[in-house]
């Protein structure tokens, strides 16, 4: 952690350059919205031993009131709850309070006293510190990986993205979407997947969910045309898989050249514990793709055949 501190310092005392695309925000009520997701939805209740009798009711009545507006599941992509990051992330960060049209507000406000007790003085520490390192690593080198990325995908990026760091950002640790506002995203700081260099991956990696789609663009109309020529059915995730392994190849080749020899992608990790089916067609078609080879069409037409063929 003291080599990365001396990394971000270093990369901040560089010089002065054009604000980078990625807009990073660190805002009380973004943080107690996305706590309260965090707690609605998670199996074990937090430890609230140490808080007042009136704190643990105003604290459990405001989860209550997330958990049925949002329901079950993961819960960060449903109305009340992008609506009400929406609302949040219009207003400045440092606001005093929250809009009334908020579907949320009211769960919102009763808690900010307690919030502002028990967790955000440590939370924004955390979070001041992820933005330090984070927004460093993509105004030296976010343009030069969005130029890959655009090439690989033939799309254009979007000029602005809004970051919201918050101590937990839904089941997964960071989630995208786009709005009235634009693109945002939130990228938990306290997520060890997203930490250190990987903040440089996964802030690309989420930032692809603005130009890859399960069901348009590119890399969709490419499964769709492979999986149509040869009378199967797309394999499910690949278009998610691709992107994971975009963003981690393409960061770790950049890390290298820049002589960080021992990054490793969280997408290696995702082929070995959560798709491994994708490991091997990803490595022998989609890598020679990012490294020059072929058209984005032979790619997925080589991975889908390798996935759909029947066992020998």
């Amino acid at each position: 952690m003291r080599n990365l501190a001396l990394a971000a310092l270093l990369l901040a005392a560089s010089a002065t350059r054009a604000d980078s695309r990625w807009q990073f925000h660190d805002s009380f009520w973004m943080s107690l919205h996305q706590t309260l997701i965090d707690d609605a939805t998670r199996q074990t209740p937090r430890d609230l031993s140490s808080w007042t009798a009136g704190e643990r009711a105003a604290w459990n009545e405001s989860v209550a009131e997330y958990r049925a507006a949002g329901g079950h599941g993961d819960i960060t992509f449903t109305a009340p709850m992008t609506a009400t990051t929406e609302g949040i992330a219009a207003a400045p960060d440092n606001a005093a309070d929250v809009a009334d049209t908020l579907p949320l507000a009211k769960a919102l406000r009763r808690v900010a006293p307690v919030y502002r007790a028990h967790g955000w003085a440590s939370d924004e520490k955390v979070n001041r510190f992820f933005i330090a390192y984070a927004s460093a690593l993509v105004r030296e080198e976010g343009e030069a990986l969005v130029q890959r990325h655009e090439a690989v995908y033939h799309a254009t990026w979007p000029k602005r993205f809004l970051v919201y760091v918050t101590p937990s950002a839904g089941p997964f640790g960071a989630y995208t979407f786009t709005g009235a506002l634009g693109t945002i995203t939130t990228m938990a700081s306290r997520e060890e997947g997203y930490q250190g260099f990987r903040s440089l991956e996964m802030l690309l990696h989420e930032s692809s969910h603005a130009i890859v789609y399960p069901n348009r663009g590119p890399v969709a109309d490419a499964i769709d045309r492979a999986a149509k020529a040869h009378g199967v059915t797309a394999p499910r995730n690949l278009w998610h898989a691709i992107l994971f392994a975009t963003s981690g190849e393409l960061t770790r080749q950049l890390l290298n050249d820049r002589g960080v020899t021992t990054f490793v992608p969280s997408s290696t990790e995702m082929f070995t514990k959560v798709w491994p089916m994708f490991r091997d067609p990803i490595a022998k078609y989609w890598v020679p793709y990012l490294n020059g080879e072929g058209t984005l069409d032979q790619a997925i037409d080589k991975i889908v055949v390798a996935m759909t063929a029947p066992a020998q």
